[in-house]
């Protein structure tokens, strides 16, 4: 024969109720306390940068000329004046020193070169002189010249160098030398002597001339 129970709907209902975990009864669960954060340190501030200086620009190389080729000139530089050169024509110069003392007869020196047009003639002669009782004397005889040719006539920069040894023309005058340089720029006729200069000894009545006589070589 089978038993069976009836256990009310309240007991049971009950008993689920007494296990079941406590519920919220509307108080806060407790909360753990806070771990307290160490404060740190505030940083020192760092100091302000100074400025970097600006770099100056590298300078600009200039292109290196390129080497000429064994056997070839070097081109001149841009920009450089070409150099300006005289006609393909020789001047010939004929200088002529006249020395004269008083209304003695003249001394006459004669000097003559060959100079291109445009181009440059020099000539220097030392001659040494000995005399009594006196150290050896230099007397030089320099000529200078540039001539160049403008239209029909040439222009003629020439410049002397001459030095004049004298005796003692009177007991109170002494024995000495004069020395003389002159510089002149003068425009010749083909062919035409022209003095270009005369100059005087300040002690004496003696003078020295400088005539030139200029040709054109065709």
């Amino acid at each position: 024969m089978k038993v069976r129970w009836i256990v009310p709907l309240t007991v049971v209902l009950a008993s689920l109720a007494a296990n079941a975990p406590a519920q919220s009864t509307g108080t806060a669960a407790p909360v753990p306390p806070a771990i307290p954060q160490v404060a740190q340190a505030p940083q020192a501030p760092q100091p302000p940068q100074a400025p970097q200086a600006p770099q100056a620009p590298q300078a600009s190389r200039a292109p290196r000329a390129p080497r000429a080729t064994t056997g070839e000139a070097p081109e001149p530089p841009a920009g450089a004046a070409p150099r300006n050169r005289g006609q393909l024509v020789n001047l010939r110069l004929e200088f002529t020193v006249t020395d004269q003392i008083g209304t003695a007869p003249p001394v006459r020196k004669t000097i003559t070169m060959n100079v291109a047009d445009g181009e440059t003639g020099r000539i220097r002669t030392n001659a040494e002189v000995f005399r009594k009782n006196t150290a050896p004397t230099m007397v030089p005889l320099s000529v200078d010249a540039f001539p160049e040719i403008d239209g029909g006539k040439i222009r003629l920069r020439a410049s002397l160098e001459y030095q004049l040894l004298k005796e003692a023309p009177e007991p109170d005058l002494p024995a000495g030398k004069t020395s003389i340089t002159q510089s002149v720029t003068a425009i010749l006729n083909d062919g035409v002597s022209a003095v270009l200069s005369q100059s005087a000894d300040p002690l004496t009545d003696r003078k020295v001339t400088l005539e030139v006589k200029a040709t054109i070589i065709k």
